[in-house]
């Protein structure tokens, strides 16, 4: 989709149409950062894959640093969402555990770019920005920790099991989802069984 290099912003949008543009402007600035890494991207191209001035693209956000910024959030944002949703449905620790691993793998799985860019680009953010997307990655890493805390205590893993190895067993596995799945790539199995077998697989790595 092509667009006229002229960086003068239109007139700003209605709030309808502000809402679907945003939606329209992340999900083209996810495939550009993802194509071309964040230093080779501009918000030029970020204008054109939408279609829109480049100067309109300042109704939505104020850099190229806080559009990677907003990435990441949104990120994290749909994680916990994950979280909540598996929470509020009272499973057992070591149950709960497996099902929120499940429900991150088919989510990395559906979402590899956004993966991508995190672990690829979260160190081209500066400053608070950093700072943030750091504690909540912390915040995240925190959670796994607790739930295996609460599987441990219950029985479901041996005395001597180190959790925060086992948060790093987990988190690893599932990072590393950008280096053997691409957009779009079918595998031998859907993306659901590959979930289901990831959690079985990753509980039963730790179990006694």
């Amino acid at each position: 989709m092509s667009a006229s290099t002229n960086s003068t912003a239109s007139p700003a949008p209605k709030q309808g149409e502000r809402r679907n543009r945003d939606r329209e402007v992340m999900a083209a600035a996810v495939r550009i950062f993802f194509e071309k890494g964040y230093s080779g991207a501009s918000l030029q191209d970020v204008a054109n894959e939408v279609g829109v001035l480049k100067g309109s693209l300042y109704y939505y956000f104020a850099s190229k640093e806080d559009l990677l910024l907003r990435i990441m959030k949104e990120s994290h944002a749909q994680s916990e969402e994950i979280s909540r949703e598996i929470e509020a449905k009272g499973l057992p620790a070591v149950d709960e555990l497996s099902a929120l691993l499940e429900a991150l793998m088919k989510w990395y799985l559906g979402n590899v770019e956004r993966v991508a860019i995190y672990f690829n680009e979260r160190q081209r953010l500066t400053g608070p920005r950093l700072e943030d997307v750091q504690a909540e990655g912390r915040r995240f890493e925190q959670r796994i920790y607790d739930l295996l805390t609460a599987a441990k205590e219950d029985g479901a893993f041996a005395p001597e099991l180190d959790l925060r190895l086992s948060v790093r067993l987990f988190l690893g596995a599932l990072n590393s989802v950008p280096s053997w799945h691409r957009p779009g790539q079918k595998h031998r199995m859907s993306d659901t069984a590959i979930a289901e077998q990831f959690a079985r697989m990753t509980i039963k790595s730790i179990a006694p």
